[in-house]
């Protein structure tokens, strides 16, 4: 007969199930569901979902305070990922301005931009100057453009052009047209675009300059057609098809 049998002691109990999980895969499960929110958030943009991608965007904000809090509490600030952070409020602000909810919009990009962890943040005063436009804050926009400029180093002489006609297209709105057309005249040296040399040419008929008309329109048949269309492409802002578009502003 068995010994441990007959003493009665049976089969043993089964072990208790520990949780192995550690603060580190916590935290990484927690970064895993900000970036999956933040994917559904674009693809719901992308579908022109504005809301949903906006409710998808507020709980990744969540959820990634959520993930700093435990990294702060666990001690684990050496895996902070500040690009992540950056992403979820930038996107954050973009749903915001989606949806037309300007304060709010401004006040999270502002936030981004104040924020000297985000070394290119600079540049998203060109959004901030695309909200004041939309609300006919022209000299706000303007101000906002020109700040941006100052960011941009002149080895991105292609963006900088992309921001000098939006500062002309605010000019233009203020029925300011010798100071449009400096701005316009400016893109046109550095990087002549079809849109620029268009309304410059309005901008000199506003004036009754018939003749820098004729020099401008023939300098806008002088453009290659490879250039038209070519915001499309640009790797660092592009132009939206909504109202940004349609306006001819540039974004980050």
């Amino acid at each position: 007969m068995n010994a441990f049998a007959s003493a009665g002691g049976g089969s043993a109990p089964p072990l208790e199930k520990k949780d192995a999980s550690s603060p580190e895969d916590e935290a990484r499960e927690l970064e895993k569901k900000v970036n999956k929110l933040l994917e559904d958030s674009a693809i719901a943009r992308s579908e022109n979902k504005l809301q949903l991608a906006l409710d998808l965007a507020k709980e990744a904000a969540r959820k990634e305070r959520q993930l700093g809090k435990l990294r702060e509490q666990k001690q684990l600030m050496d895996q902070m990922n500040i690009d992540l952070t950056y992403a979820v409020y930038f996107n954050l602000a973009s749903q915001l301005e989606a949806n037309e909810y300007w304060p709010e919009a401004l006040n999270s990009y502002s936030l981004i931009v104040k924020n000297k962890q985000y070394a290119n943040a600079g540049r998203l005063r060109i959004n901030i100057g695309n909200i004041y436009f939309k609300q006919q804050k022209y000299p706000a926009a303007i101000k906002m453009y020109r700040m941006a400029l100052d960011q941009i180093p002149h080895s991105g002489e292609h963006l900088r052009f992309k921001i000098m006609r939006n500062i002309g297209n605010a000019f233009v709105r203020m029925g300011n047209y010798q100071d449009a057309i400096m701005s316009y005249e400016a893109s046109m040296e550095g990087k002549p675009d079809f849109q620029s040399g268009f309304n410059l040419i309005v901008c000199y008929f506003a004036l009754g300059d018939r003749e820098k008309m004729k020099r401008s329109f023939a300098k806008l048949l002088d453009i290659k057609d490879s250039n038209f269309g070519e915001e499309n492409d640009d790797d660092e802002a592009n132009e939206d098809e909504d109202e940004d578009g349609k306006r001819g502003l540039l974004r980050c």
